[in-house]
């Protein structure tokens, strides 16, 4: 590929880093070795803004450092986005790569909305160049841009900004190669593609096709053809050494994202939590509940982590029955002001039922920030780590991931298992599912190991045993007890919207609340989602304790 003549190849950043990780692949290593073999083509990163690689905000010393130490690896191109096109969360990445002397892409994030308009996009695109980007992209993962869009967007960028403009589309929904030819037409100076194995469906336009397209006309790229085929051999090889990991939905068109405006991911989202709760029927309830709580949010950007947010809440205010009676901690953060500034203001009455008299915000969120670097290292050298660079920046991007990392890879078990791998990016209660029957008897004598396994974004303690390899759920009640009766559901009884974790519980019998307090704290989706009641009075009785997994609709507490 180095050969070809690829403006760049992006293979460093975004949701990457955290995957080497987790299988204990050196992200920093790999991103030296890449660059030794790609002498001819800069090597592209991904970065969050003030996230950089990850789905939380970081002191500015942090993102100094990240971009230092990977321009220093190898990264000669930064291109630098954020989920609400909030350009003061962009700053700090752009200072950075800037300082390190490397080009720096400023993206968009695009979505259709009221509040999406070519003035928007104009204006945001001056502000990225004024901070001293070279090139402008728009970034379409959701795969929404038509070819009249595409057309009206570059054509305005490209009179209003002096810089090259890269058009970035997923083919989810079918459009990107119409909307690729519309770009080029209306003046775009760089389309991004992905090798045919691995494009199409949820990826870009194959490099091949869009390549061919344009060959012999106008708009011809000057790229050899005769040179890729070869790639696209070892690049099909290699998808199919790993298929087993890939998802069979990743290569489909999803005609239904041009209904919703709705990310494929996001729709599948939706239809995995409902039909874990069996509530398929609903699906076109929540689907027009997203829309809503998007509206109120402001119209941001349907891209993560603001689209499993949303995604999240409509299911809560579509089965817990009353809207924003649930509320995620992601949701408070945002309308806190924490993730930044959305296109226009949330809902007033939004933001006063969730934060009460509590004002948002309206500093830059990292300005809350104070220096993280220093204790990262402190907490490596008292861990026995050295504290490189490499060290410390995996220790601050992921750190529940990092103990493990840092351990290495472990042997396998002398029965041929390998061991769990971490499953959370956090750290997280063990959830314990209620009693019941075992599922499999376990012999007296056999060996066993216990081990967390994640099953449809929740984890649970299991024990597996050995003559057979029968499997035990561990129990939060006492074997041999007999599950009590469950409490009646009356007026004034707080049940669960949804089946999660419980993470606190902090009333107890006798506690007097007030209407909208929080009794109960439920992690749910990868959430933590704030329990309310609905009624004032006396706490007569607490059902649940922390660290139990409950069902949809069961019982909390009750208050009387």
């Amino acid at each position: 590929m180095d050969s070809i003549g690829f403006t760049a190849m992006e293979a460093f950043g975004g949701a990457t880093f955290e995957t080497q990780v987790r299988i204990h692949e050196d992200p920093w290593e790999y991103l030296r070795k890449l660059n030794k073999v790609t002498p001819n083509t800069p090597i592209q990163a991904l970065i969050r803004g003030q996230n950089l690689v990850s789905k939380r905000n970081f002191a500015d010393d942090v993102v100094e450092l990240f971009i230092k130490h990977a321009a220093k690896c190898g990264v000669d191109v930064f291109r630098v986005f954020d989920p609400l096109n909030d350009l003061r969360n962009m700053e700090a990445s752009i200072a950075a790569a800037l300082k390190a002397k490397k080009k720096v892409q400023g993206a968009l994030s695009y979505a259709i909305s009221p509040a999406h308009n070519l003035e928007l996009w104009g204006s945001l695109a001056k502000g990225l160049v004024s901070m001293g980007c070279h090139e402008i992209v728009i970034k379409d993962t959701s795969g929404l841009l038509s070819p009249q869009a595409t057309w009206e967007l570059v054509t305005t960028l490209k009179q209003l900004v002096k810089v090259p403009i890269d058009v970035h589309s997923h083919c989810s929904s079918g459009m990107a190669p119409m909307a690729y030819m519309a770009a080029v037409e209306a003046g775009a100076d760089v389309l991004d593609v992905a090798m045919s194995p691995l494009a199409w469906g949820v990826s870009q336009p194959a490099a091949e096709s869009v390549i061919a397209a344009l060959e012999g006309g106008e708009y011809d790229t000057g790229l050899d053809l005769d040179k890729l085929w070869d790639v696209q051999h070892e690049v099909e090889e290699l998808k199919h050494r790993h298929i087993e990991h890939l998802s069979p939905l990743a290569d489909r068109v999803d005609a239904s994202i041009l209904r919703y405006h709705m990310p494929g991911f996001m729709l599948e989202d939706i239809h995995h939590q409902l039909s874990a709760q069996d509530a398929m029927g609903r699906v076109d309830e929540v689907l027009e509940e997203a829309n809503r709580v998007r509206k109120e949010l402001g119209y941001p950007p349907l891209v993560a982590p603001i689209r499993q947010m949303i995604a999240a809440q409509a299911v809560y205010n579509v089965i817990g029955g009353e809207r924003y009676a649930t509320v995620t901690q992601e949701l408070k953060d945002y309308l806190q002001g924490l993730y930044g500034r959305p296109p226009v203001p949330a809902d007033h009455e939004l933001r006063r039922l969730v934060l009460g008299r509590e004002e948002p915000i309206t500093i830059r969120p990292a300005d809350l920030l104070e220096s993280q670097v220093d204790g990262a290292r402190q907490h490596l050298k008292k861990s026995g780590h050295e504290p490189s660079d490499d060290a410390v920046l995996i220790q601050l991007m992921f750190p529940s991931l990092a103990a493990d990392y840092m351990r290495g890879p472990q042997p396998e078990r002398q029965d041929g298992q390998k061991p769990a791998p971490a499953a959370v990016e956090a750290p997280r209660a063990v959830p314990v599912p209620a009693a019941g029957p075992e599922l499999a008897p376990a012999p007296a004598a056999a060996q066993s190991a216990e081990f967390d396994v994640e099953v449809e974004g929740e984890v649970f303690k299991v024990r597996v045993s050995g003559a057979g390899m029968s499997v035990t759920a561990t129990s939060s009640t006492p074997s041999g007890n007999a599950s009590p009766s469950p409490p009646k559901i009356t007026e004034g009884t707080v049940i669960a919207p949804m089946q999660g974790l419980i993470v606190k519980i902090p009333v107890k019998a006798g506690d007097d609340v007030k209407l909208g307090d929080v009794v109960a704290v439920l992690e749910a989706m990868k959430m933590q989602n704030d329990i309310v009641t609905t009624t004032a009075g006396k706490v007569s009785a607490v059902y649940v304790k922390e660290g139990q997994v409950v069902t949809p609709n069961q019982p909390l507490l009750a208050v009387g």
